[in-house]
């Protein structure tokens, strides 16, 4: 049995309004984890969605252990920003916010001698209960726009155990973004490259702001296990979706699935390449031109090999050569092969 909830995020200046679609999947075991997934919070970025749609199909024929909720469309403003052929749903245009860093972190002043003492049901269930005080308390202050979409897919997911953020990355190989301790669990998606997140980062981004308050409360009160989990996982290319690739997609997420228990089945554990954030490096173009590129995302490349050809037009044409400073791996090309001096013309597992 799966419930719909509409829920209102914005009226536009014509007097029609924005919502976001909600699907709940009731579990059927009480203790079993509680899933929070949604996608599209850049507008470009679609193809969760599919794998969303898909997954909700599957639900329908085989009910979930634990409760899942699933937001195929959480930015609907992001999607409808079309100029073209493009879609500028990754930045708010009033202000320039980016929609995936206006999350807020709701331990602010948290009390944290009142949660000493209380049993593990009784500490998690006042913690959710805490954090969702301070969010609602901040939605309905006076905000922006990004803040307030954030702050409500902050309280649609505040409840679950688990979240999961379907984001794409310009043209990319699937990566997934992991903290630390949950590096072993990420295995079970079936995504070949991790980039792992210190514990204690927080930059306004989806995946941080579940994370994060959790591993607070473990530090506040030296708990051995932290149980919530969240991830970032870059499906490919933006502007684009594929149902042959969803079919793929939505296989590792059920595994992962399995493996805590939400669902039932056996999970296999793959063998992703794990690099820190801090060696997940940036190649910014050194001038300007038309790009072609000659590495592909997710190929091992070694140092000094020829990652891209810049064109330029000057006396006579020219080509300026890209060549890698890293031993690595290449994950996100920029989209366009047209680029100024300056773009970040991609991003490279470094020393892998």
């Amino acid at each position: 049995m799966v419930e719909i909830k509409k829920v209102p995020v914005r009226t536009l200046a014509s007097g029609d309004s924005l919502h976001i679609t909600v699907y709940d999947f009731k579990g059927s075991q009480k203790n079993a984890p509680k899933v929070y997934i949604q996608s599209a919070t850049h507008g470009s970025e679609v193809q969760g969605s599919l794998v969303i749609a898909k997954l909700f199909e599957f639900l329908k024929e085989n009910p979930p252990l634990g409760d899942v909720r699933l937001v195929p469309n959480a930015n609907p403003m992001g999607l409808n920003q079309k100029a073209g052929d493009y879609t500028f749903g990754r930045f708010d245009l009033t202000n320039g916010d980016n929609y995936n860093r206006r999350y807020f972190l709701p331990v602010e002043n948290m009390n944290w001698e009142q949660l000493k003492g209380l049993t593990e049901a009784t500490l998690y269930s006042t913690f959710k209960e805490e954090m969702m005080k301070k969010l609602l308390e901040k939605k309905n202050s006076s905000i922006s726009f990004p803040d307030a979409l954030a702050l409500t897919l902050q309280t649609l997911s505040i409840d679950s155990d688990l979240c999961l953020d379907l984001h794409c990355a310009n043209r990319s190989a699937h990566h997934i973004y992991v903290p630390e301790y949950a590096k072993e669990d990420a295995a079970y998606f079936s995504i070949p490259f991790q980039i792992i997140m210190p514990k204690d980062k927080f930059g306004g981004a989806m995946d941080e702001v579940f994370f994060r308050p959790w591993t607070m409360l473990a530090e506040q009160l030296n708990l051995s296990q932290i149980k919530t989990q969240s991830f970032t996982i870059e499906l490919g290319n933006h502007e684009s979706i594929s149902s042959s690739q969803a079919e793929s997609d939505l296989a590792g997420i059920l595994n992962y699935l399995r493996h805590k228990k939400v669902i039932q089945g056996e999970a296999e554990k793959k063998n992703p390449v794990n690099c820190p954030i801090n060696q997940y490096m940036t190649i910014y173009s050194a001038v300007g031109g038309l790009v072609d590129y000659v590495a592909q995302p997710g190929k091992r490349v070694k140092k000094g090999d020829l990652l891209a050809r810049i064109l330029r037009f000057s006396d006579e044409p020219d080509f300026f050569e890209v060549k890698s400073p890293y031993d690595g791996i290449p994950i996100v090309f920029y989209s366009s092969s047209i680029a100024h001096e300056g773009i970040e013309l991609m991003r490279i597992l470094s020393d892998v």
